[in-house]
């Protein structure tokens, strides 16, 4: 019993001393080294019905020609996705897609911060494409989403 107790005494003796000197939080490594992609977030949300193409080259490329994708701040990224989803590249090609970010400040009534808001930027790449390509979404203003020019939909 003498034994026991003294096994007993050295363990615990032991076990504060490890806890009091590593006090900090344990570092954790994760064992998996995938990231979420914005890619991997909007497939979720499925495809928009795109069946006309714009006349305007300008479409989709420039803030002036934003994607009006409508739908503010509880449908808006939704509806971006779903568009992003459903675009090819010129010869069908599966699209890739990322956020940039937002810019590009312009005046609208549908805004919840009173008369402006931002552009959502989005870049899209595809195989045989030698750079990425920058879209603008309008997330405030309802309007007819088109295909933009160079590019197809899946149908």
């Amino acid at each position: 019993m003498n034994r026991m107790f003294i096994t007993f005494c050295i363990f615990s003796a032991a076990t504060i001393s490890v806890h009091a000197q590593g006090s900090e939080t344990p570092r954790i490594d994760s064992s998996s080294s995938v990231s979420v992609s914005d890619e991997m977030i909007g497939k979720q949300h499925g495809q928009m019905s795109l069946e006309k193409t714009a006349a305007d080259e300008d479409y989709a490329y420039t803030p002036e020609s934003a994607v009006p994708v409508g739908g503010g701040f509880s449908k808006g990224s939704k509806n971006t996705y779903r568009f992003l989803n459903s675009l090819l590249g010129p010869e069908g090609q599966k699209v890739h897609y990322q956020r940039i970010g937002t810019c590009c400040e312009f005046e609208t009534t549908n805004s919840p911060f009173g008369d402006t808001a931002l552009l959502e930027v989005y870049e899209i790449n595809f195989e045989g494409s030698d750079e990425a390509i920058r879209l603008y979404f309008n997330w405030y203003d309802p309007g007819e989403v088109l295909i933009p020019f160079g590019l197809t939909a899946a149908q």
